[in-house]
């Protein structure tokens, strides 16, 4: 996981998270660049074999942190309150 942090903390914090596909599912057994990194798994839109790209940002719209994660990662246990 990267972690970065970018702009202060003024209080109010938003959270969201894109998935990032690297394959297409036909071919998660054959692809190799990101053997070991990308995962495969399951979401309301789908299957995914990838990565997360998960961003909060301040209430003034400045970025707080970005964090990229393997796909199977729990979004509600990355960030520490």
């Amino acid at each position: 996981m990267i972690l970065c942090a970018l702009a202060t903390r003024t209080g109010l914090s938003y959270i969201d998270s894109t998935p990032i596909p690297v394959c297409h599912n036909k071919r998660i057994y054959r692809h190799k660049v990101f053997k070991g990194l990308a995962a495969k798994s399951k979401s309301t839109m789908g299957w995914l074999f990838g990565f997360k790209l998960h961003l909060i940002i301040n209430e003034k719209g400045e970025l707080l942190n970005a964090l990229l994660s393997p796909g199977n990662v729990d979004d509600r246990n990355l960030f520490e309150k």
